[in-house]
């Protein structure tokens, strides 16, 4: 391959239009997966239902789409290996998506004691341990995809468009995705640990533990950089005057 650029803009917007409109279809699959026609007021009931669980999925997707628009955003020129790595992406999701739906709508009818549609998508422990490991290997394969994207963005620096300023941000992005990886290498592995007789819900809860860790890692970052979360970024130290100060102990009299 040579050092330039494969991809020419014109190609680079028709790439991202394409996955933007995987995205939407993958979101439509949330639903159309388990549409049903509505033949009289209960099926409306049901179908209001399915909610809460489509809230989620479609939180999820819109997850993965917004780390693909910041890709673009801070690396607007595309080689062959982003084309590759973002038409991966845009496969894995269209699978992930069904596994998704199938936790999503389980777990919500039950924490909502069987109210809420799901209650027998899964029908014993094995599938449940199963199901928590294709949603865990495919959670962690598309954060890894992603966590390759922002680090191709950084090692190809200025071939991808990405400016000196924005270097960091990538390196924030690439860590977070990396993160996530190992959160669902770690949820898919919890399922065949933990005894899900007594915690069904324990290797999902794994998934709740990333804000927390995102948090975590981005207060460290910036304090380590001299930009914390309480202070604005640039914000100048306080400092007592010292004695170099000129005029700062002992102004000079006023002319």
């Amino acid at each position: 391959m040579s050092d330039t650029a494969s991809v020419r803009p014109v190609e680079t917007q028709r790439l991202d239009a394409f996955v933007d409109a995987s995205f939407a279809f993958a979101v439509s699959l949330l639903i159309i997966a388990g549409a049903e026609p509505l033949n009289d007021f209960d099926d409306l009931l049901r179908a209001m239902g399915r909610i809460p669980a489509f809230a989620m999925g479609f939180g999820l997707v819109v997850m993965f789409w917004l780390g693909h628009r910041a890709f673009g955003r801070l690396s607007p020129v595309r080689d062959s290996w982003s084309a590759t790595l973002s038409l991966a992406a845009v496969f894995t999701v269209l699978i992930y998506v069904f596994p998704l739906r199938l936790l999503t709508e389980a777990g919500a009818a039950y924490f909502s004691g069987g109210r809420l549609p799901g209650g027998g998508l899964i029908q014993s422990l094995a599938h449940l341990r199963a199901a928590y490991t294709i949603y865990g290997i495919g959670f962690a394969f598309l954060s890894w995809i992603f966590y390759l994207l922002f680090g191709h963005a950084l090692k190809r620096g200025a071939l991808c468009g990405l400016v000196e300023d924005d270097r960091d941000e990538a390196r924030e992005w690439r860590n977070i995705w990396g993160l996530l990886a190992v959160t669902a290498l770690l949820s898919a592995l919890g399922a065949w640990v933990i005894p899900l007789q007594t915690m069904p819900w324990a290797p999902g809860f794994a998934y709740w533990l990333i804000p927390i860790g995102i948090f975590f890692a981005n207060l460290f970052e910036r304090r380590r950089k001299g930009r914390g979360l309480l202070r604005r970024p640039g914000a100048p130290r306080s400092a007592s005057p010292g004695p170099e100060s000129p005029g700062a102990a002992n102004p000079g009299p006023e002319p």
